[in-house]
């Protein structure tokens, strides 16, 4: 745990004060597949030239402040890879740690395909998406309650209580929506509308009394001209 440092006093010095841990949640880049409109989830699509250019501008922000002792990933390439870069900039390097539960939500017979697809393809199960909200289960794959509740149990194990003061998380989108919703008590409902943009970055504080707060929301300043949003 980072120490604040002390003052003196008539009494002597005043016992050190802890300063609050510190999470970051990156959204990787760009995909050869386009994760910035298809629907790849569970399918191990790769960083894009254009992914790594992105992750490389969050990777160099990150390096000017350091300090971060701990970075996650999901078990998929592109989380893996970005995350990697993030953790090559830092001094010393901390390992990448793969965490299964934030693996991204597995779209079954939706996977690559835009939700414009999906609506000519399957307009009744792209009804019953909008219908049945967490209820609703892809065709051939996960449920999104299955996912949501998958993603906060991991986020609770390993996040809730912070073994590192600052912790860098390279996610997916709706892995970092889902986080967010575990830490801050925050509704799906309201999650669900947060804006996560490739390569965008969010920062939570953590709280005397266990909870989580985001002090940045969606950070793309870093991003310059390859800011796609997404």
């Amino acid at each position: 745990m980072t120490i604040a440092a002390t003052s003196r006093n008539p009494g002597g010095l005043r016992p050190a004060v802890p300063t609050p841990a510190e999470l970051v949640l990156v959204r990787h880049g760009e995909t050869v597949g386009q994760s910035s409109i298809r629907l790849y989830g569970a399918t191990d699509v790769a960083l894009s030239s254009l992914g790594l250019s992105q992750i490389e501008r969050v990777a160099a922000a990150l390096a000017a402040e350091a300090g971060f002792q701990a970075v996650l990933a999901s078990p998929l390439q592109r989380s893996r890879a970005a995350a990697a870069l993030v953790a090559g900039r830092q001094r010393p390097p901390p390992e990448v740690t793969v965490v299964p539960e934030f693996a991204e939500v597995d779209f079954g017979a939706w996977e690559g395909l835009t939700f414009d697809e999906v609506a000519g393809r399957d307009p009744a199960g792209y009804a019953r998406y909008h219908a049945e909200g967490l209820a609703f289960a892809y065709p051939g794959g996960e449920s999104r309650q299955a996912f949501w509740d998958r993603v906060q149990a991991g986020a609770r194990r390993v996040l809730a209580a912070p073994a590192s003061p600052r912790t860098v998380a390279v996610l997916h989108k709706g892995v970092i929506k889902a986080v967010i919703a575990a830490l801050t008590g925050m509704s799906q409902a309201q999650a669900a509308v947060l804006p996560v943009s490739l390569a965008g970055v969010y920062r939570l504080r953590h709280r005397p009394d266990g909870r989580w707060d985001i002090q940045v929301q969606n950070a793309t300043e870093h991003l310059g001209e390859l800011d796609l949003g997404g």
